[in-house]
C-alpha cells in the first residue's frame, strides 16, 4: 500500500493522532483569534500613529486578503511538505508577526508585521482541516470537524474580550504579546508531537498562479469593501478582480502542478456546501463585528461589556457544533442543514425588530438564536462538501473551502459595516439621534444577512434532499485488486432493539451463531454494540476468566451465586451492558481503514452505515478471509504458486 497511507494508519491504530489533533486545533484557535485582536485596539493605534480610520482598517482587511491568497495555495504545500514542517513555518511566522507587531515604530511598519503574521493563520487553519480528514476515524469525522470549527469560531469572538482587557489595563502593544506566547510554546510541543501524515510529493510551485491568486483577490475584495461607500469604484474593481480570477482558474487547467486543484469543483456534492459555508462564515464573523458596535453605539455599553455579552452566543454555538457534528455523523444532512439556516434566518430577522428600541437582552436572546444555528450549520456543511471527494483530492478541497472561509470573512464585515455605516448617516441626515441612527444602520444591516441567509435556507433544503441518493467518493485501490467494504460486510444484519432484554440479545446471538449485535433506536440509528465479551464481563467473578459465553455457561452451571447473577443480568436491559456509543464504519471507508478501526480499537465486529442507517456489520474474520483470497489471486496473476 501506499507510504502515506501506511503513515496515517499507524498513527490511527497507535491512538497518537489525538494529541496532534490538539495541537493542530490550538493552532487554528491562535489563527482565528488573532484576526480580531485589533479590532478593539484601532482607536489607540489611530491617536498614537496619526492615521484615519479609512488607513486604519486595513489592520483587519488587509489581513483577511493577505489570508486568503495564502490558503489557495496551502493545499499544494501539505502535498510537497511534512506537515510538521507547515505548522512550524506556521508558528514561527506568527511569532515573528507578532512580536513586530508589538515594537513597531510606525503605522506601515505595523501594517507590515500585521501582514506577515496572517501568512501563518493561512498556514494554520488549512493545516487543521487537513489532518483532522487523515486522521480522524471516518465515521466521527462530522464530529472533529466540529471541534475544528469550534476552535475557529471561538478565536474570534474572543479575541475583543482578551485584546480589550490587555488595551484598558496595559496598553495596544500588549494585546499581541497573547498570541506570541501560544504560538512560542505551539513551536516547541509540535516538534515533539506532530508526525508524518502522508509522503511528501515532489512537485514546483507554480509563481505565476500565485501572483494571480494574490491580485485576483486583493482587488475582488476591495471592491466589494468600497460596495456602499463608491458604486463605480467597486463595480471596476469587481469586474477586475473576477477577470484575474478568471485568469487564474485557467491556469489552473493548463500547469502540471496547478497552484489549486479546482477538480473538487465539478463535484456536484461539493460546490454547493462551499456556497454554505460562505453563508454561516458572513454570519458568524459579521455579527462579532456588528454587536459589539451596535451594544457601544446604540445600547450605550462600555467596550468590555460589550465584548462580554458576545460570550452568552458563543457558548450556546459551541454546544450546537458539537451537537451539529454529531448529527451529522449519525443522520447526515437532513434535516440538520435546512434547521440550522432557519434558526439563523429566524433569529436575524428578530434581531432586525428588536434593536430598533435600542435594548440589549432581546437581541442578545435573538443572537444566541443566530449562533445556535451557525452552529449547527459551518462545520456539518464543510464535512458534507468533503465527505464526497476522494481521498488525493482532500488537500485542494481543504484549500478551497479554506479559501471561501476566508472570502467570507473579508466579504462579511466589509459588506454588513457598510450597510451599517450608510444607514446611519441616512437616519442621522433626518435628525434622529446618534444612538437611534446606529440601531437604524444596524438594523439594515442584518436585515440584508437575514436576506443571505434566506438564500442559504433554501440551497441548504435543496442540497440536503438529495445527499441521501448522492454517489460516495470514489477511493483509489491501494493495490490492484483490492476489495471494498460492500463485497466483505455481512448485509444479513441481525440487530436487537435498545428497549431488549439481555436474555433476548443473547438469545438471537446463540440462534444466529454470532457474537454481538448492533442496538437500534427508533429512528432505525445504531444506538450501541453489545457482545458477548460484555456479557461476560457482567456474569464473571473478578477472578474468573472465560473464553466465550457457552464455555462460561458451563464452568458456572451448579454455581448458585452464578445463577443469581445470571438472572440479574438477563432481566436487565441490553444498554446496560452493550457499549455506547457504539464504534461504527461508514460504508464508504477503505479496507485499509476498516483495519485501522478493528485493529486500533481491538474489535472483533463493527457495525457499518449508509447515510447514518445501518447497513450491515463487518469482521476481522470478514477481512481477513477476502483479503486472504485477494493475495492469493494476486499471486496467481503473477505466477506465484
Amino acid at each position: 500500500m501506499a507510504q502515506g497511507a501506511n503513515r496515517s494508519a499507524d498513527i490511527a491504530s497507535g491512538g497518537s493522532y489525538l494529541p496532534m489533533l490538539v495541537v493542530v486545533y490550538i493552532g487554528a484557535f491562535v489563527a482565528s483569534f488573532n484576526e480580531n485582536i485589533v479590532n478593539t485596539g484601532l482607536v489607540a493605534i489611530m491617536s498614537e500613529f496619526g492615521v484615519s480610520s479609512l488607513t486604519a482598517q486595513w489592520l483587519v482587511t488587509g489581513y483577511m486578503v493577505v489570508t486568503a491568497v495564502v490558503v489557495t495555495f496551502v493545499g499544494f504545500l501539505l502535498k510537497r511538505y511534512p506537515v510538521k514542517l507547515i505548522f512550524s513555518l506556521a508558528s514561527a511566522i506568527l511569532l515573528a508577526g507578532s512580536v513586530a507587531c508589538a515594537l513597531a515604530p510606525s503605522f506601515a511598519l505595523l501594517l507590515i508585521a500585521r501582514l506577515v503574521a496572517s501568512v501563518g493563520t493561512g498556514l494554520f487553519i488549512p493545516t487543521m482541516m487537513t489532518s483532522v480528514l487523515a486522521l480522524a476515524p471516518r465515521p466521527k469525522l462530522g464530529t472533529f470537524l466540529s471541534i475544528g470549527g469550534c476552535m475557529i469560531t471561538f478565536g474570534p469572538a474572543l479575541a475583543p474580550v482578551a485584546s480589550g482587557f490587555m488595551v484598558t489595563v496595559f496598553g495596544w502593544r500588549t494585546m499581541f504579546l497573547i498570541p506570541a506566547v501560544v504560538v512560542a510554546c505551539l513551536l516547541v510541543v509540535g516538534f515533539f508531537v506532530l508526525k508524518p501524515i502522508a509522503e511528501p510529493e515532489d512537485l514546483h510551485l507554480d509563481l505565476a498562479s500565485v501572483a494571480l491568486s494574490a491580485v485576483g483577490l486583493t482587488v475582488f475584495v476591495y471592491g466589494l469593501g468600497v460596495l456602499t461607500t463608491n458604486l463605480p469604484l467597486a463595480l471596476v474593481a469587481v469586474a477586475a478582480g473576477l477577470a484575474v480570477i478568471a485568469a487564474f482558474v485557467r491556469r489552473q487547467g493548463r500547469v502540471d502542478n496547478p497552484l489549486l486543484d479546482l477538480r473538487p469543483m465539478a463535484n456536484r456534492r461539493f460546490w454547493p456546501a462551499c456556497i454554505l459555508v460562505v453563508v454561516s462564515m458572513m454570519t458568524t464573523f459579521s455579527m462579532s463585528v456588528l454587536l459589539p458596535m451596535y451594544f457601544e453605539g446604540a445600547a450605550g455599553a462600555s467596550a468590555f461589556a460589550a465584548g462580554a455579552l458576545i460570550l452568552i452566543p458563543i457558548l450556546v454555538n459551541a454546544g450546537t457544533s458539537l451537537l451539529g457534528g454529531r448529527v451529522m455523523d449519525r443522520s447526515g444532512e437532513w434535516p440538520l442543514l435546512p434547521l440550522g439556516f432557519l434558526l439563523i434566518m429566524a433569529g436575524q430577522a428578530v434581531v432586525c425588530l428588536a434593536c430598533r428600541s435600542t435594548a440589549i437582552w432581546p437581541v442578545v436572546a435573538a443572537s444566541t438564536v443566530v449562533y445556535a444555528g451557525v452552529g449547527l450549520v459551518m462545520s456539518p456543511s464543510q464535512t458534507a462538501g468533503l465527505k464526497h471527494l476522494a481521498p488525493d483530492l482532500n488537500p485542494y478541497g481543504v484549500a478551497i473551502m479554506s479559501t471561501f472561509i476566508q472570502v467570507a470573512a473579508c466579504l462579511g464585515p466589509s459588506l454588513f459595516v457598510g450597510v451599517l455605516s450608510s444607514g446611519s448617516a441616512s437616519a442621522l441626515a433626518a435628525g434622529v439621534s446618534a444612538a437611534f441612527a446606529q440601531a437604524q444602520g444596524f438594523s439594515q444591516a442584518v436585515l440584508v444577512a437575514a436576506a443571505i441567509a434566506a438564500a442559504g435556507f433554501a440551497l441548504s433544503l435543496w442540497y440536503a434532499r438529495g445527499s441521501a441518493a448522492a454517489p460516495q467518493p470514489a477511493r483509489s485501490a491501494a493495490i490492484p485488486g483490492e476489495p471494498t467494504l460492500a463485497q466483505v460486510m455481512k448485509t444479513d444484519v441481525y440487530q436487537v432493539d435498545q428497549t431488549a432484554t439481555v436474555h433476548q440479545a443473547v438469545a438471537m446471538m446463540l440462534e444466529h451463531g454470532t457474537s454481538g449485535l448492533p442496538v437500534t433506536g427508533a429512528s432505525g440509528g445504531v444506538v450501541g454494540f453489545i457482545s458477548d465479551g460484555d456479557v461476560m464481563k457482567a456474569l464473571g467473578r473478578q477472578d474468573a476468566t472465560a473464553v466465550d459465553l457457552v464455555g462460561a455457561l458451563a464452568i458456572y452451571r451448579d454455581d448458585k451465586t452464578f445463577e443469581q447473577r445470571l438472572a440479574e443480568v438477563m432481566e436487565s436491559n441490553v444498554m446496560e451492558l452493550a457499549s455506547h456509543p457504539a464504534v461504527c464504519i461508514d460504508v464508504s471507508a477503505s479496507i485499509e481503514e476498516v483495519c485501522t478501526l478493528l485493529g486500533g480499537r481491538r474489535l472483533k465486529k463493527a457495525p457499518v452505515l449508509d447515510g447514518g442507517r445501518l447497513a450491515g456489520t463487518v469482521s476481522r474474520t470478514d477481512v481477513n478471509r477476502c483479503l486472504m483470497r485477494t493475495f492469493v489471486a494476486l499471486g496467481e496473476v503473477h505466477g506465484v504458486r
